[in-house]
């Protein structure tokens, strides 16, 4: 039996050891997709408690904490629909907020005793392993002591944001940023910061929806801000454009957009702008209007973006905010989301042949939701070039995912031309989950290796984890 969490831990091979201890576990982190705040990693005020720390904003553990029939209290009850947290005056004074959450901290070990197999586990002794020096498994029996070591060390100034980014090796991270965004905590970091860079994301969530109840409004934003009377669709893309520009001067090297169903029909000109006049002023679409528009948007956005120098991102297959009761309750992006199940590949591939047909330099990265999607992510990727399958995304990032995604990827594509893994979170102590990529990495060719299916040369094995765990994502974003 193995001990827990060791030194070799996924490592099931020498070459698998090999490759991880000197040639990946010490890469620094380029993150090319978060949801950190911006603001918060400026202010780096300290994080509080381990409740805060570990679970505030963090959906993920929220979903498993209402799976094992935690109350809701104990998940999102301290959080606005807004996703800000209560003050200590609305919850009722520092003494009831610290009883209610270590109640938080241990309902979520309670939960975590539940979880073989879960990649939460994982993560979450990671965390504690790497951040606080923490190696034994907690259980309820070590809880307090394990509370009283990690709150000890939160209320230091290195345990601050910026402090943590800095212990696990973050230089650089891309946040997610609405296009009407001011990116003034971008602009105070890049003054103030220089270990670290904070760039922003362009994610145009709400012009790409002509269903969504805040179009209209967000487009008489857009056109107020941009200065400039829109009297077409192409004006609308040419205000975006501009956006772009200033986020681009502001450090943004990407573009980030969420597909969650038909995104295209072949559409006109003409057609497209009277589907954007018609959305303006708020009459109802039908599903093939909101096709049409969606994929000439896109078509036009990918233009732009390749000639400005951004990747173009595209995460396809999530369905989003199933329980209507809990998001009335408390909001969105809380954890009642799932997969979606849908045939998107014609559609991508035109949306693709369309960008690429006009601008050969673009530059895009897919991420499927649903597992069974994989193959033809990663055969339509290979199409384009410096077109990349993403890293394994959400409800894949576990162990299994991981390695499925770098066994598809690397039967498709040159596995050395990966540009490896990403957060996509919301938690500053989540970025061990580089470590379990890389450890999962190393542990795939090692196996290889130790199969007799590729050949043992360290060195230029090697050189390929390093490229693929830091290298290779700051050639693809940045160059």
């Amino acid at each position: 039996m193995k001990p827990f969490l060791n030194d070799d831990f996924i490592l099931q091979s020498e070459p698998a050891q090999i490759l991880y201890h000197k040639y990946a576990e010490n890469q620094p982190i380029f993150d090319f997709h978060n949801h950190l705040s911006p603001q918060e990693i400026f202010e780096n005020k300290t994080l509080g408690n381990l409740a805060n720390a570990w679970l505030d904003h963090d959906h993920y553990k929220w979903r498993a904490m209402r799976a094992a029939g935690v109350h809701e209290s104990l998940i999102t009850g301290h959080i606005r629909k807004d996703g800000t947290v209560k003050s200590d005056a609305e919850r009722g004074g520092t003494a009831a907020v610290e009883k209610a959450d270590y109640e938080r901290y241990l309902a979520f070990v309670r939960t975590l005793q539940l979880c073989p197999g879960n990649p939460l586990y994982h993560w979450s002794h990671l965390e504690l392993a790497r951040y606080f020096g923490i190696t034994e498994p907690v259980t309820e029996a070590n809880a307090r002591e394990v509370w009283d070591k990690c709150n000890a060390l939160l209320a230091k100034p290195e345990y601050a944001p910026r402090g943590l980014l800095s212990k696990l090796g973050v230089r650089e991270l891309c946040t997610t940023d609405d296009p009407l965004d001011s990116l003034e905590w971008h602009k105070k970091l890049a003054d103030n910061s220089a270990e670290l860079r904070v760039r922003p994301s362009f994610r145009p969530d709400v012009p790409l929806s002509p269903d969504s109840p805040a179009y209209a409004d967000y487009i008489s934003r857009l056109q107020k801000m941009d200065g400039t009377k829109f009297q077409s669709v192409s004006d609308m893309i040419a205000a975006l454009g501009r956006r772009m520009d200033f986020f681009k001067e502001n450090g943004s090297v990407v573009s980030d957009h969420s597909l969650e169903g038909d995104f295209y029909l072949p559409a006109s000109y003409d057609d497209v702008n009277y589907i954007f006049e018609k959305a303006w002023i708020g009459k109802k679409l039908s599903h093939d209007e909101i096709a049409k528009y969606k994929g000439w948007v896109l078509v036009e956005l990918g233009k732009l973006y390749a000639q400005k120098g951004f990747v173009m991102q595209i995460h396809i297959g999530a369905l989003r905010d199933n329980n209507a009761a809990m998001l009335e309750a408390a909001g969105k992006n809380i954890g009642e989301d799932s997969l979606n199940d849908f045939n998107f590949a014609p559609q991508l591939g035109a949306v693709l042949n369309a960008i690429y047909s006009t601008a050969p330099g673009a530059r895009t990265i897919l991420y499927n939701l649903n597992p069974k999607d994989n193959e033809a992510l990663a055969t339509m990727a290979a199409n384009f070039r410096n077109c990349q399958f993403g890293p394994a995304w959400w409800f894949n990032d576990h162990k299994d995912g991981i390695e499925e995604q770098i066994r598809v990827y690397a039967r498709t594509a040159p596995l050395g031309s990966y540009v490896g893994m990403l957060t996509d979170s919301r938690s500053f102590l989540s970025y061990p989950r580089h470590e379990y990529f890389r450890r999962i990495l190393c542990n795939y060719i090692g196996g290889l290796v130790e199969a007799g299916e590729f050949p043992w040369h360290e060195e230029s094995l090697g050189r390929l984890v390093a490229a693929v765990c830091y290298e290779n994502s700051v050639k693809f974003f940045l160059n």
